[in-house]
């Protein structure tokens, strides 16, 4: 496994404006484009890269990037990876639990997983850099880790 580079971090608020404000205002980054998400959610960009996504803490909302019981805070912190196989060997062998999934229409293959913090990781593989395709792409479904 190799990691490329920090892709992002996610904050998840319940106070989305005033986080906005903050690091639009203080920190000095720019409100970008983000994906057509069904929850309200900024992603704020230094220079092209939209390094702060900022989601809603909704207890109710949308499981996919929150455990249960998770409040607000550091969601997780996402990082561009490499040599997916090696990685699962090595999350396998540290009996490390984590979900494997699909994102950006086949693009993307992401892995979530905690740290021993309860911080989630997610690592994002090119598809076609790891030879998946939504044809032979074999899903890993965690239960537990609200991804």
């Amino acid at each position: 496994m190799a990691i490329k580079e920090l892709n992002h971090i996610n904050i998840r608020t319940d106070q989305m404006e005033e986080t906005k404000g903050f690091f639009v205002d203080v920190v000095g980054l720019e409100i970008g484009f983000r994906p057509p998400f069904d929850s309200h959610g900024y992603w704020l960009y230094c220079g092209d890269v939209p390094i702060v996504h900022l989601s809603l803490s909704d207890p109710e909302g949308d499981p996919r990037t929150i455990a249960s019981g998770r409040g607000e805070g550091l969601d997780h912190i996402g990082l561009f990876a490499q040599d997916l196989v090696a990685t699962e060997k090595t999350l396998a062998e540290n009996d490390v639990t984590y979900k494997k999934c699909l994102a950006g229409g086949g693009r993307l293959v992401q892995v979530f997983f905690l740290d021993p913090n309860g911080v989630q990781v997610e690592l994002a593989f090119e598809s076609a850099a790891e030879g998946v395709t939504n044809d032979n792409f074999v899903p890993v479904d965690a239960a537990g880790l609200g991804v």
